[in-house]
């Protein structure tokens, strides 16, 4: 169902462009203002000009971050720090890196183009929610460049891998094209792919496919109104194919052993010491609580221990761990029955509901502690944490009040709850690691 096409991609120029690590950064979503700014600094080539440029207060619209991203990438191709390859291609991109824990993995997948579909045909799925200003923003970049800066991350489903194999046969024993270590000790080796048997089987395979979107959804929904905005225009021919029908994407095999996804931790704030008053005793309408008590012990021999419970967690079992601000234990909350999911009117599929982050949310966060879905996702309450030891650290602090803890979202559950017509619920996966933006650009 998906249809993917080589592309003639465009790259920094290495005769030119000597560190590739300068001019390189991660996705524009996760940069923060400090790291924006060190970016800007650390080379006038940097991606960030194009993809995350500065605001300034006397902007205007015919002078402002989008109309300057378009006058840099028009300057550095003329000049040829950027330069287009030869011939279609599609990318073998390889990312090596460890996890907080310290095993190191490897995670292989190929970067080609892939047809725009409206989600309502099934072909490309969405797994969660858009915000119209991300939306706006990349749409305007859209329409000043012309062009897709950084990777779409999707995912299909093979269980034999063949797609992998038939190109890692291809490049065989080659030196990668690009190697570059980013700021992070991740590395990232990129191969160009120009046999044609090898393209045409990537095409055949992945005609077969549903391709699920894990990471760059405004991006996605940006690019498919842009093309839409076109033919409104009469700038391009209904049915044929045009280079803006096509998106550039990373294509992720589920069965991949390298791909991760870690959990998104829950913080809460501003509760009403009336919610606080005997919660656990509510929360036993529907959790079996063991607490891991640090009142004579250390504080991170207790934490580790609830860690280490959660990790074991079977299919079937929903854990979740719960630190209370001024406790001196952690409380590991398992689900008694997936019956409980069953009970009142709801129009979720079960395989969303049975997700420990909506358990959470409508369990905990709605029916017990009486917080409103509206509020949620205003986060009125509510705030976001990755690493477990800034939730710790956010809580001591005491602005925070409670700290839920979850288990990373298995890839199966992400496909079972978007194979249902389902979205998930926000801030559940967090893919990693992150694609470096620059390696690989796609101009229409």
């Amino acid at each position: 169902m998906a249809d993917i096409l080589p592309f003639r991609g465009i790259r920094y120029n290495p005769e030119k462009i000597k560190d590739l690590s300068r001019v390189v950064t991660p996705p524009y979503d996760i940069i923060s203002p400090d790291e924006q700014e060190r970016f800007h600094n650390r080379d006038e080539y940097n991606i960030i000009r194009l993809d995350l440029g500065k605001e300034f207060t006397d902007d205007t619209g015919h002078n402002n971050r989008y109309t300057r991203a378009a006058d840099y990438l028009s300057k550095w191709l003329s000049s040829k720090v950027l330069i287009q390859v030869d011939s279609p291609c599609i990318y073998f991109y390889e990312l090596i890196y460890a996890l907080p824990g310290g095993s190191q993995k490897t995670m292989k997948g190929f970067i080609a183009l892939c047809k725009l579909e409206d989600f309502k045909s099934g072909k490309v799925v969405p797994h969660e929610y858009t915000l119209s200003k991300p939306k706006s923003d990349r749409l305007n970049l859209l329409r000043a460049c012309n062009a897709n800066l950084s990777l779409i991350f999707s995912l299909y489903s093979s269980a034999q891998g063949t797609i992998n194999d038939s190109i890692q046969r291809s490049i065989g024993n080659s030196a990668p094209g690009i190697d570059v270590l980013d700021d992070h000790n991740i590395r990232h080796r990129v191969w160009t792919v120009v046999d044609p048997e090898t393209i045409d089987l990537v095409k055949r395979e992945m005609k077969n496919q549903t391709v699920y979107i894990a990471d760059g959804h405004h991006r996605y929904e940006a690019s498919l109104n842009y093309s839409n905005e076109l033919r409104k225009k009469g700038g391009l021919m209904s049915g044929n194919k045009n280079p803006s029908d096509y998106i550039m994407m990373y294509f992720a095999n589920m069965a991949e052993p390298g791909l991760t996804v870690l959990p998104t931790h829950r913080l809460l704030f501003n509760l009403p010491a009336s919610k606080l008053e005997g919660l656990t005793e509510r929360l036993d309408s529907h959790f079996l609580l063991k607490p891991f008590d640090f009142s004579r012990s250390g504080e991170s021999g207790a934490r580790q221990q609830l860690l280490d419970a959660m990790k074991k967690a079977s299919p079937q079992e929903h854990l979740i761990g719960m630190y209370l601000k001024g406790d001196n234990r952690y409380i590991l909350l398992s689900l008694k029955d997936e019956g409980l999911l069953q009970k009142g009117p709801s129009a979720r599929p079960f395989a969303w509901r049975r997700l420990d982050v909506a358990i959470l949310q409508s369990l905990i966060l709605e029916e017990i502690l009486g917080l409103s879905e509206e509020s949620l996702k205003k986060q009125e309450n509510l705030s976001y944490v990755k690493d477990i030891e800034e939730v710790l650290q956010k809580v001591h602090s005491g602005k925070y009040q409670i700290a839920f803890l979850l288990n990373p979202t298995k890839i199966e559950e992400i496909k079972d709850v978007t194979s249902a017509g389902e979205r998930m619920p926000q801030k559940s996966t967090y893919f990693y690691p992150k694609f470096l933006t620059g390696l690989v650009m796609y101009k229409f």
